[in-house]
């Protein structure tokens, strides 16, 4: 899937979203979150997405630094117009429907 960039944002923002919602009920935590939180459990939980991601549009040489920064931030744009985070003030975001995100997480887990 190294295709155009309206490919890989849903990608990265569903790998987000999976991370978080993952490191909240592991952690038993309902948030907010600071973008540093966010980006932590993406980068240690989608491991393996964030090592596909392509270089940015229009660049061609970017570094990996460069390559995360740029996926993760594309990735949360997504994720607020979709309603699917909002931040609430200080540089943290609410997760939309956290508890039952994480129920069903965990209803999967078990059923695995």
């Amino acid at each position: 899937m190294r295709g155009e960039s309206e490919d890989w944002v849903p990608l990265v923002a569903n790998s987000i979203l999976a991370a978080t919602i993952e490191e909240a009920a592991s952690r038993h935590m309902s948030g907010p979150f600071g973008l540093d939180d966010i980006q932590r459990a993406w980068l240690e939980r989608e491991a393996h997405t964030v090592s596909l991601l392509p270089n940015p549009p229009g660049s061609h040489d970017a570094s990996t630094s460069q390559r995360r920064t740029f996926w993760f931030y594309e990735g949360c744009r997504a994720l607020e117009q979709g309603a699917w985070i909002a931040e609430v003030g200080e540089g943290k975001f609410a997760v939309a429907s956290l508890g039952m995100l994480i129920a069903q997480r965990r209803e999967e887990s078990r059923q695995d």
